[in-house]
């Protein structure tokens, strides 16, 4: 996939590193000459220094074959501009625009006019801040957030202390809103699980819970033997 990222800030140069370690083909245009300089050190992609918002910048980043434009700046207003004319230069492109206000976030993805521009409209803010909350009001999990679906997915460590260990899943008592959707053995070998499988003595499982259900899964794979009710 050829990707282009506007953008070499944190989130940019962030996004670039990993998709280029996924073998993805990727370009970024900064507009800051000392920036540019210091990100094509260390991108093994081609960083140009220009303006996005200028159709002769999208052209050389050769946006026609792009499959995805990133508009990834702390500018609203640069990001919105560049993703409207990278779509009007390839129809086909998908569009990823970063939204540092929050606020803005929901009319650029409910606006109808909006939306054959933005195909994909995140605000790292706004997923910070659900991030850090529900660390807050439910502590202790390494977790990805669903924040739409009021879901989460979450890991948990698993040795032969643990009550779970050895168990089938259908044994568990997992509450109805959650499901183990992947188990690795404690040498990371992958068992997508039915519920006949069973936990092994040491390894990861990973749950896909809705979040009202996390405190009850948490309760069921942090028990230690001995200690179940």
């Amino acid at each position: 996939m050829f990707v282009i990222i506007m953008g070499a800030g944190r989130v940019g140069t962030l996004v670039a590193r990993m998709l280029e370690n996924g073998g993805h083909d990727v370009t970024i245009i900064e507009a800051n000459k000392e920036r540019a300089r210091e990100i094509s050190a260390v991108i093994a992609g081609l960083v140009i220094e220009g303006d996005a918002t200028d159709q002769k910048t999208l052209e050389e980043a050769n946006v026609k074959q792009a499959d995805v434009f990133a508009a990834l700046t702390g500018r609203d207003d640069a990001n919105i501009l560049a993703c409207i004319l990278a779509k009007h230069i390839n129809p086909k492109i998908t569009t990823i625009l970063r939204i540092s206000d929050p606020r803005n976030k929901k009319v650029f993805e409910e606006v109808e006019d909006l939306k054959r521009y933005f195909d994909i409209v995140i605000s790292p803010e706004e997923t910070a801040a659900k991030y850090i909350f529900r660390t807050i009001v439910t502590p202790g999990f390494d977790r990805v957030l669903f924040p739409k679906e009021g879901a989460e997915i979450v890991q948990f460590q698993i040795t032969e202390e643990c009550a779970v260990a050895g168990k089938p899943i259908k044994e568990l008592g997992l509450p109805k809103d959650s499901l183990i959707v992947a188990v690795y053995d404690e040498k990371d070998s992958l068992t997508i699980p039915s519920g006949d499988t069973r936990i092994p003595n040491r390894g990861t499982v990973v749950v896909f819970a809705k979040n009202s259900a996390l405190q009850e899964v948490k309760r069921v794979f942090e028990a230690k033997k001995g200690e179940e009710e």
